[in-house]
């Protein structure tokens, strides 16, 4: 009977479906799916690395380089590859991470991607916010309404030990005087 009284407290029932909310943000921003995105362009010399936003893992990639006068170095992984590229192109294939490029001349990329996305991250701040907000809510509700349980008990306490009816039934106490 005590813990539904006390769920029924506005604190703690506000701090709770807080609790509640953040916990059903937090299933949605772990929602992820499969992406596919093609990434071309042309690197000037330097290194570069290449990456998209909306791909947080790399399931496969395929590294696809064209110059007409350059060496290249591509890294990934702690793999790395150094080659030349004269009027040719060359393929990388089996990449898991985005690659960092280095070259000496004009290099024209083309980096196909398949990889996991989470569209709904951007909720997590809002339900870590959301479960900080209803820790507290809660917190604050119960220490109140056992503080006002704890009152209702010495209040009780009191009338049973001073406010009650003497033992030998006094008449001024009955307000007969």
């Amino acid at each position: 009977m005590g813990i539904i009284k006390g769920l029924r407290y506005p604190t703690i029932l506000a701090g709770l479906l807080l609790l509640f909310l953040s916990l059903g943000l937090a299933f949605i921003a772990l929602q992820g799916e499969i992406i596919s995105k093609e990434l071309s362009g042309d690197l000037s010399p330097g290194t570069h690395f290449l990456y998209d936003k909306q791909i947080v893992k790399i399931i496969d990639a395929n590294l696809t380089l064209y110059s007409t006068n350059a060496n290249v170095s591509v890294s990934w992984e702690g793999k790395y590859y150094n080659f030349e590229l004269k009027n040719n192109s060359r393929t990388i294939t089996g990449l898991h991470d985005f690659p960092a490029i280095t070259t000496d001349g004009m290099v024209t990329y083309k980096l196909a991607v398949v990889g996991y996305s989470y569209p709904y991250s951007w909720l997590s701040p809002i339900g870590f916010i959301a479960m900080i907000a209803g820790s507290m809510l809660s917190l604050l509700g119960f220490v109140s309404y056992m503080q006002g349980e704890m009152e209702k008990v010495k209040k009780r306490k009191k009338e049973n030990t001073h406010g009650g009816e003497d033992v030998q039934g006094a008449a001024w106490r009955k307000s007969r005087l």
